[in-house]
């Protein structure tokens, strides 16, 4: 049996020894884990970009398709407008007392409605 007395000195070298073991073992652990999730992130980054560049082709031609409806929308209304000022512009030529009337009927209903709506706006007050 071999029992040697250790002094206080030595057994406080062996407890700071196995504390710095400790520290450097947890360090690389730490380290090793810093550097697996890093090469995670990377891995993800580098799976999903092409799904986000899928994304956005599929928005921007969405976006594409939405400009070119309205531009065909606008044109079809632009047409339907020259139309119809052809069309009035054709019938006030062809029947100009019955345009004045028309128009003359019109302005008189529209007044009648303006003062109807002014005079219950002041019966409410």
């Amino acid at each position: 049996m071999n029992t040697t007395t250790k002094t206080p000195s030595q057994i406080a070298e062996e407890a700071r020894q196995t504390a710095r073991d400790a520290v450097e073992t947890t360090r690389a652990y730490a380290q090793n884990a810093v550097n697996a999730a890093g090469e995670k992130v990377r891995d993800l980054q580098r799976d999903s970009e092409p799904a986000v560049e899928q994304l956005a082709a599929r928005v921007q031609q969405a976006v594409q398709r939405g400009l070119d409806a309205a531009s065909t929308t606008s044109a079809r209304a632009q047409r339907r407008l020259e139309q119809a000022a052809d069309v009035t512009g054709r019938y006030i030529s062809d029947q100009p007392v019955r345009s004045v009337l028309l128009a003359a009927a019109a302005g008189a209903a529209i007044t009648a409605l303006i003062v109807l709506a002014s005079r219950r706006s002041r019966d409410d007050y």
